[in-house]
């Protein structure tokens, strides 16, 4: 797969950064501060696209301001969508 440099999430401009996370224990992350996305290098297929979708999210909830809520749990949001909505929405 082909993969953009940047993407756009809310107008917003996010580099995307393929590098080596495995000292990490992750499949990726989202810098608010860097406005990047880094997924590991050794991901491929569906499950580099999955990263990338979660990523997004990711990116979506923080720069709309949702992210920082005293009282917010951003992963179980993220994690909710990749394994309820979007199953959902691709078996649609």
């Amino acid at each position: 797969m082909n993969l953009p440099k940047t993407i756009r999430v809310a107008g917003v401009p996010i580099k995307l950064v393929r590098e080596d996370l495995s000292d990490d224990e992750c499949f990726g992350y989202y810098s608010h501060d860097r406005k990047a996305i880094f997924i590991d290098k050794s991901l491929l297929g569906k499950k580099l696209r999955d990263t990338i979708r979660h990523e997004m999210v990711e990116a979506a909830l923080t720069l709309s301001g949702v992210g920082f809520c005293k009282r917010y749990e951003q992963e179980a949001i993220v994690r909710c969508m990749d394994d309820i909505f979007f199953p959902a929405w691709e078996r649609f």
